[in-house]
């Protein structure tokens, strides 16, 4: 028995490569992070694309206060071990009759990691095949699967996107979370997500989690360390934030991510290439 997870979740996560439904924040915890949503949004609402995106655990305290709840990390200590890293939080937000999908895919296809980082699904609103929640493909977690590069045209600016080649759908699994409810999955895990056609708004924060000692197969990580300690220098650290989207906030940001662009969200970097990401025009 772990600390939070059970000997079967455990063992279900090793074979399939995700667990779920997992029970963490209660309605309350929820209400709060979506009034917080609703308020940058309506301050704010020019920023909200690139502030909910990459990294935003660097932005907002109240993120970074989800991203180190004790629940979340006792279930990540499970799965990784005692020394974490949160390496990347990001809103997926969908509005009523979206048309956003995200394809077949792994996180990690253009940048791998060793041990493969995990990433918490955490449903702040109901998510379900109705309004364009989270798709799974059990058992595709144990490598990196042919792939071919995309421009994104339906999710981040300035980002180049990785899509699973010969996915097998009928072994798809569609995932109903309710609010508070979240799927952990490994980043090499092929997952998707389709539009959402409902009246229905879909909001669900994801935080990628990754062991100390783990290593990229290109570039230098960058992450907050969140449990434990780091005796292996293979990730570099990250600050915390000090407000709401402050301006320190953003240039702390900004700075990472021109220092150590390389990640598995955005990719490796081509040859001659600049660091691009969005919000990074913004002072």
């Amino acid at each position: 028995m772990g600390k939070l997870l059970s000997n079967q979740q455990i063992t279900d996560f090793a074979q399939h490569g995700f667990i779920s439904p997992v029970a963490l924040l209660d309605q309350a915890y929820c209400d709060l992070l979506l009034q917080r949503i609703s308020s940058f949004e309506s301050r704010r609402p020019g920023d909200v694309p690139w502030a909910f995106d990459i990294k935003c655990n660097l932005l907002f305290d109240w993120v970074y206060q989800l991203g180190v709840h004790t629940g979340t990390l006792d279930a990540v200590e499970d799965l990784l071990g005692p020394n974490l890293y949160n390496t990347d939080t990001v809103f997926r937000i969908k509005e009523p009759g979206a048309s956003t999908a995200y394809g077949w895919h792994q996180d990690a296809a253009r940048i791998d990691v060793d041990p493969c980082f995990l990433i918490v699904y955490v449903a702040l609103t109901e998510s379900s095949p109705e309004n364009g929640g989270l798709s799974v493909i059990p058992g595709s977690h144990g490598s990196v699967l042919p792939f071919e590069v995309r421009e994104n045209h339906h999710g981040q600016a300035m980002r180049k996107v990785a899509r699973t080649l010969d996915v097998c759908e009928d072994q798809a699994v569609a995932l109903t979370l309710l609010p508070g409810q979240a799927t952990i999955f490994s980043g090499r895990l092929v997952h998707g997500s389709s539009p959402n056609p409902s009246s229905t708004r879909r909001v669900s924060i994801l935080t990628d989690y990754t062991a100390a000692h783990a290593r990229q197969s290109h570039g230098t990580g960058s992450g907050q360390l969140v449990r434990g300690v780091d005796t292996w220098g293979h990730i570099a650290r990250e600050p915390t934030p000090v407000g709401d989207c402050d301006k320190v906030d953003v240039r702390n940001r900004r700075e990472i991510l021109n220092r150590y662009p390389e990640n598995p969200l955005m990719g490796p970097l081509g040859l001659n290439e600049t660091p691009q990401f969005p919000g990074s025009e913004i002072v």
